[in-house]
């Protein structure tokens, strides 16, 4: 089974207006829809539209908590298993018009007590699942959720880390299957400085990731596609251009869900890294997440070149 963890998750309140948002003024949107969100939901999704099941854990409170669950439960792979707590699940408005605009709410407060809550329904995880922890965790629950991923990572699961640099660096030690930084998040947790002129720069950072214990690491490079990092060597994958790209909110996320997935039916890592680029540029291309036609399409277009 694959368990995804988002400690924070947001329902997203979309906006879509024509042409650009304007200062000052009244901007009237065109079309307004919710989507439960936040990093793990998003892979929870996305693995979803490939029709691979799902249970979603994290934290659930105040009055869109009901609201929330209803919006995942039109996904017939995902079963929703929250910890319910006190403060209110956080409300992110998604402008879209010529610009995107992101604004996000820092979210409910999560006490030690809600943490060991949460970790009591963990047990549940065990040798052979595949656990996913996404997004960002309060500074005060590093220390917990270090504990927490230890304790999985003892019980020969799996675990993918796409989440603050701190609790990557603190895990890197438990071997997780998967991380996937970004160039800033790279620089932090080795605490050195990327020139991105050339890809070549970043052979010696992901060498050292993986001799500090990462199993496996993609890092997506925006419109200059993504780079991969395993036992066999690194490896790129170019963008596939399809015209203008539509959305880029849960690109990571869906490359996350791709590797994942593809990993269920085969140990060819760098085939599962190919797949994940596709999902990632289904999602870039597409108006919500990445779909399984989208992927598809796209799948024997991408080429994983080996560049060491």
């Amino acid at each position: 089974m694959i368990y995804t963890c988002t400690l924070n998750p947001s329902l997203d309140y979309y906006m879509e207006f024509e042409g650009d948002l304007k200062n000052s003024q009244t901007n009237r949107s065109n079309l307004e829809y919710y989507e439960a969100g936040g990093k793990g939901i998003n892979v929870s999704i996305v693995l979803n539209n490939l029709m691979v099941p799902s249970k979603a854990f994290g934290f659930l409170g105040g009055f869109t908590k009901q609201f929330f669950i209803d919006l995942l439960l039109k996904y017939e792979y995902i079963q929703p298993r929250f910890t319910y707590i006190d403060g209110h699940t956080r409300i992110n408005l998604k402008l879209k018009g010529k610009q995107e605009i992101d604004l996000n709410a820092n979210g409910p407060s999560i006490t030690v007590e809600n943490m060991h809550s949460l970790i009591k329904k963990l047990e549940v995880v065990d040798k052979g699942d595949i656990f996913v922890f996404a997004g960002n965790a309060h500074e005060y629950l590093l220390d917990e959720v270090e504990l927490m991923i230890k304790d999985i990572s003892s019980r020969n699961v799996k675990v993918v880390l796409d989440t603050n640099t701190t609790i990557i660096k603190k895990c890197l030690k438990f071997n997780p299957y998967l991380i996937r930084p970004n160039i800033k998040e790279i620089e932090e947790i080795l605490n050195i400085k990327i020139d991105m002129d050339n890809l070549e720069n970043l052979f010696e950072p992901l060498d050292k990731l993986y001799s500090l214990g990462a199993q496996n690491i993609i890092v997506q490079l925006g419109e200059k596609g993504a780079i991969f990092k395993c036992k066999e060597g690194i490896y790129y994958t170019d963008v596939i251009q399809q015209g203008e790209i539509i959305n880029t909110v849960g690109t990571n996320d869906s490359i996350v869900a791709g590797f994942i997935m593809n990993s269920l039916r085969t140990i060819d890592v760098v085939d599962s890294f190919k797949f994940a680029s596709c999902c990632g540029f289904a999602t870039y291309y597409s108006k919500g997440l990445a779909t399984r036609e989208k992927v598809n399409e796209l799948y024997n277009r991408v080429k994983a070149i080996k560049l060491k």
